[in-house]
């Protein structure tokens, strides 16, 4: 009797190794989309395998001119009040310049409040330009795009534009449109990147209204739908300074899972969206973290 009790227990902490053996291994069998990519949607498939990882903004890598290279207009559309897309739209100018003879960065200013800008400026100077001394109404005249224009105007083959200009019984984004049109037609075999609200750089209307990139679609003369690209910005978490309509507020951005987060490990990336997402824009520029453009302090101006 003793014999079979002994050979009982023995079976029962076999039958107990194999049981919490199952639930230790289980984590393991809960497949991480980043490492398994048997689970992966066919989105996720492709992200993995056409995201171009970006280590700086400022300079990018021949990959990165390689996916742009034949587009003629290059727009990125920003969160107002954001460093990332003026240090990408920086990056995007220099990577040009350094294989094509010159390139054009149109930037959502009216040209009457740069009026006299030049290239010999110091960014001391450049604060007492009119857009840039005047309040931050939405976060476009803070740092980040001060920064952008004082880069800009270091390198001799940035050619810089102004488009948020109107024209009579034209809309705002039509009055852009033209902008970038007269811009076109001016600096033929020429890349225009632009710099504007993400509502602006959209294919598809916003708001009832046909932005940029929607006038520029349509304009089968002046431009091939082809060669247009349009990037947005997206991010996981962070803070930015804009205007909520009441005011320039500092907002936070808490973190969410989404398909970039959860499918790469990359910090930042450019990737060409998959052909029937593209009703609004071709491209994604993805930081996972967005920052502030701080307002401009006038007291060190000196």
């Amino acid at each position: 009797m003793k014999n079979i009790l002994f050979l009982l227990i023995i079976l029962n902490g076999f039958t107990s190794c194999k049981d919490n053996s199952k639930i230790q291994t289980a984590p393991d069998e809960t497949s991480n989309p980043i490492d398994n990519p048997v689970e992966m949607t066919e989105e996720q498939k492709d992200l993995k395998k056409n995201a171009i990882p970006i280590e700086n903004l400022s300079e990018l890598s021949e990959k990165i001119y390689d996916e742009i290279s034949d587009f003629e207009i290059l727009m990125i559309g920003e969160m107002h009040g954001t460093n990332e897309p003026a240090e990408f739209a920086y990056g995007l100018c220099n990577l040009i310049t350094k294989s094509e003879k010159k390139v054009v960065l149109a930037m959502e200013i009216r040209a009457s409040l740069m009026s006299n800008l030049s290239n010999e400026m110091s960014i001391f100077e450049l604060k007492e330009l009119d857009f840039f001394r005047g309040q931050n109404f939405d976060g476009r005249n803070g740092v980040a795009w001060l920064d952008l224009v004082y880069k800009s105007i270091q390198n001799k083959k940035i050619i810089l534009k102004f488009i948020d200009n109107s024209y009579p019984s034209s809309t705002r984004d039509s009055s852009m449109y033209m902008e970038i049109r007269n811009i076109h037609n001016s600096y033929p075999n020429t890349k225009i990147v632009t710099l504007t609200g993400n509502v602006h750089n959209s294919f598809a209307p916003r708001f009832d209204k046909v932005r940029i990139g929607g006038y520029l679609l349509k304009d089968s003369v002046n431009f091939d739908s082809k060669k247009i690209m349009s990037i947005n910005h997206v991010f996981s978490e962070g803070n930015m300074l804009n205007s909520d309509l009441t005011g320039l507020k500092m907002r936070t951005i808490e973190r969410e899972e989404n398909i970039y987060n959860t499918t790469l490990s990359h910090e930042m990336f450019l990737y060409r969206k998959f052909p029937k997402e593209q009703n609004r824009f071709t491209h994604i520029l993805y930081t996972d973290k967005v920052t502030a453009s701080e307002i401009i302090k006038k007291d060190d101006s000196q």
